[in-house]
């Protein structure tokens, strides 16, 4: 029998406990203990449960709302206990999980290309409960930091990844979809989510939420440092027609002539999308995408990740009042969304033609 080192008795009681409290079993639980797993995580919740169970901090602001719209507590701690990340650190103690690539590269996989602020957390909700939790990768950015082994445990992915990405995912059988939003829609409601929290704590190394308490929407965008961002510059070109690695590595000197050859391998990936929406025809995206991909649609779909409801949630953060076009403020998008703006023309063409299909 092995023996576990001195020092990690301690952590490892901890562990076990949180283990056993989640499967209900272990300790007898409170009243007061059930109600906590039960309600809504908070902030202080999430961070808790990431120094508790990987022993780290939350990598960022974006992180923590993600793991805020858990339904409980309980539900929260699961999600990490059965990360690629929580098994990576005891692998000794889940050998079992780190299979061979090969013995799963023939099921079915579905990706979700969620192009930041188009409602796609709400879409992910929708799409993810058809799936069984363990077969629901956690990781929203950087596949490639995954080995094939971990990336081949999962069934669905969803996360702001480009498509170059989805090659790091050991599947014969791989199917994606995205939604689109109006270009300049999206950047100003990136403008509003950071704006909103607090430049404090947490958030207090973040650039965008730094400059976005400090500007106005007008000089936000025309900030050097916010322009020269793969999630505000042509964020759909670089997504589908090139990567976001490609762009960091060549923005300082972008080659113009690659520019052109990208929209057109983005709208030629746009086509070969299993499943597009639009973002501001949500009802009908949904329709259409759930039809791709053989899923039934839900009788309820409840928005999530609202930027307006934020302050309702926690007093830490505030409302942020309506950005108004002016022409200052379209001048500065102008470049910033001149690509993305004529592919997601495109995309509601093909969205159009793949709703009259099924109607």
């Amino acid at each position: 029998m092995r023996l576990v080192n001195a020092p990690m008795q301690k952590p490892l009681r901890k562990l076990n406990d949180l283990i056993a409290q989640l499967r209900g079993n272990g300790h007898p639980e409170t009243a007061e203990d059930t109600h906590r797993l039960l309600r809504r995580p908070t902030r202080s919740d999430i961070v808790y449960g990431f120094q508790m169970i990987l022993g780290r901090e939350p990598e960022s602001e974006a992180m923590i709302e993600e793991h805020m719209q858990h339904a409980s507590v309980a539900s929260f701690r699961r999600n990490l206990l059965n990360s690629i990340e929580f098994h990576g650190q005891y692998r000794d103690l889940y050998s079992e999980r780190a299979l061979h690539p090969y013995w799963s590269r023939n099921r079915n996989t579905v990706v979700f290309i969620h192009l930041q602020k188009t409602g796609g957390t709400t879409l992910r909700s929708v799409i993810e409960s058809q799936f069984a939790p363990e077969r629901i990768c956690p990781m929203r950015f950087r596949l490639y930091s995954l080995a094939p082994a971990e990336l081949g445990q999962y069934d669905f992915f969803a996360g702001h990844f480009d498509l170059h990405s989805l090659r790091f995912i050991p599947r014969d059988r791989l199917v994606s979809f995205t939604l689109f939003r109006e270009p300049r829609a999206r950047l100003i409601s990136f403008y509003r989510f950071h704006k909103s929290h607090p430049a404090a704590g947490e958030y207090a190394n973040n650039i965008y939420v730094s400059l976005a308490n400090e500007l106005s929407a007008e000089e936000f965008f025309e900030h050097p440092e916010v322009r020269l961002s793969p999630d505000v510059y042509n964020n759909y070109l670089l997504a589908f027609g090139q990567s976001f690695a490609w762009y960091i590595e060549n923005r300082y000197s972008l080659p113009k002539e690659d520019l052109p050859l990208a929209l057109i391998e983005a709208k030629r990936q746009i086509c070969a999308q299993h499943a597009i929406g639009i973002t501001e025809r949500f009802d009908d995206s949904v329709d259409v995408i759930c039809d791709a991909l053989k899923v039934a649609r839900p009788p309820k779909i409840v928005a999530t990740h609202v930027t307006d409801e934020f302050a309702t949630r926690d007093p830490r953060f505030r409302r942020v009042s309506q950005v108004h076009m002016t022409a200052r403020l379209a001048a500065a998008l102008e470049e910033l969304t001149c690509y993305d703006t004529e592919l997601y023309q495109f995309a509601v063409g093909e969205f159009d033609r793949r709703l009259a299909a099924i109607r």
